[in-house]
């Protein structure tokens, strides 16, 4: 068996005499103070350890290679170790120090390490990937402050809120930048920006609206969007998009989204493959709440696709007209609304055009909801197709987007006190669609500089 190293020797022996000595200064402790002295003996442990393995592991700090001569990065001439010098990084092991060698070229005035190369740290960064990864996960799951203290409890790292906060708006600004790029190059190509991750069975779009409050201009809406399969009854592998902005813009962010679904694969041709053939992209189910700005979106974007009103939402501007004609909570308007609901969803909508036409309002602004509403079912009677739905074993409620609403948007951002800058906003509501899809944070990439915009919570 290979002797271990005298660094790791070393820091396991520091531990072993910390926790030998804990234990006879405190004998018959209770489970609770135990387990305390001994997480906190081994995260003490773990800087020394860790220092020690990346000397060993790290072929440019083997003590041998000192004076071996490099090729600039810039200028490709070879250039001999200047000195060595000390590198501080915060990591999920604690702060770790280790000197690296350091050149800088002559012909060019470049100066760099080999080592900063190798382990993915950059020029200036004082905190690992891992670190940076936590930060931001933490950061867009609670407040700053709060995802501060978490860390120094459960993971024993000492970092300030900024710190927390730049991570997590930092890592967001990435991810944005990297979705408006690929909106661009989906709108430009019409094809998927990146590899495709098709969604199982039928393809489903929803979409919504959340009120969220900036600083300094009030309230805004917050688009969001649900893209996912729909298999044997029930959702699945959702992805998420949310944004504040309009329409055209969010439409682009939405089809980028759906095209790394599979909606903008090829399936078929109409026609043949030559002369005039077309193209018969993957069907999408598109399911919203009604807004127009919605179903011009989803004209503009995809090809084949079917149209559905939320059905509970159509069912409320249903329970809208019963109250109209009779007191509300009366028998009268509960059997009213009952009836047309139960229409709606077996029927289909006809026997609800039907009725509203027989209705009839006593005052002039109850004539003018009855003629709101029966626009309303005029125009998206297309779309209230219920009963084919629901055969077919498709959803007709957008649930899944308007719970959405509150974990991806609600829960993070409008916490008590919360006013959010808009780029502030944005980075975050990018990351928490990021990871609430279940993809992991880019390694590697530097994100951009941080914004100095008006901080929120």
């Amino acid at each position: 068996m290979t002797p271990l190293p005298p660094p790791i020797v070393a820091a396991l022996d520091a531990l072993g005499s910390e926790l030998v000595s804990w234990a006879q200064d405190h004998r018959d402790s209770p489970l609770a103070d135990q387990e305390q002295a001994v997480l906190e003996r081994v995260r003490a442990a773990l800087p020394a350890l860790l220092g020690a393995v990346l000397g060993l592991s790290t072929r440019q700090l083997d003590p041998g290679l000192r004076g071996l001569p490099q090729r600039c990065p810039t200028c490709d001439q070879r250039c001999p170790v200047q000195s060595w010098r000390p590198r501080r990084v915060t990591t999920i092991c604690g702060r770790v120090v280790w000197e690296r060698p350091w050149y800088v070229c002559r012909g060019c005035g470049h100066g760099w390490s080999p080592v900063d190369q190798t382990l993915g740290v950059g020029p200036r960064g004082r905190l690992s990937a891992g670190l940076q990864q936590w930060l931001a996960e933490l950061g867009a799951a609670t407040d700053f402050a709060e995802a501060q203290g978490w860390l120094e409890r459960l993971g024993g790292v000492h970092v300030a809120k900024e710190t927390v906060r730049a991570q997590a708006e930092q890592q967001g600004a990435a991810l944005e930048a990297a979705q408006q790029a690929a909106s661009a190059q989906v709108e430009r190509t019409r094809a998927s920006a990146g590899p495709v991750e098709a969604a199982p069975g039928q393809l489903l779009v929803e979409t919504d609206g959340v009120m969220v409050r900036y600083r300094a201009t009030g309230w805004h809406e917050v688009k969001i969007g649900l893209v996912a399969g729909w298999a044997d009854g029930a959702l699945a592998a959702p992805s998420y998009v949310a944004a504040r902005e309009g329409a055209a813009a969010f439409g682009d962010r939405l089809l980028a989204e759906a095209a790394r679904r599979g909606a903008l694969e090829i399936v078929g041709w109409a026609g043949g493959r030559t002369g005039a053939g077309l193209a018969v992209l993957r069907d999408v189910l598109v399911l919203a709440d009604g807004a127009r700005w919605i179903w011009t979106l989803a004209a503009e974007h995809f090809g084949a696709r079917r149209e559905l009103v939320d059905f509970y939402h159509a069912s409320e501007h249903l329970w809208t007209v019963a109250r109209l004609l009779e007191s509300e909570g009366t028998a009268v308007a509960q059997t009213w609304g009952a009836a047309r609901c139960h229409e709606l969803r077996h029927d289909g909508v006809e026997p609800v055009r039907t009725a509203l036409r027989a209705a009839r309002a006593t005052t002039a602004d109850g004539r003018k909801v009855l003629r709101r509403e029966r626009a309303y079912f005029r125009t998206n009677a297309a779309r209230m197709d219920y009963p084919t739905a629901k055969a077919a074993g498709l959803p007709i409620g957008s649930g899944a987007v308007e719970s959405l609403a509150r974990h991806l948007v609600q829960l993070r951002l409008k916490r008590p006190g919360a006013r959010w800058s808009r780029p502030g906003a944005q980075a975050i509501l990018t990351l928490r669609a990021h990871l609430a899809s279940g993809r992991p944070l880019p390694r590697g990439a530097q994100p951009p500089a941080p914004t100095r915009a008006p901080r929120a919570a």
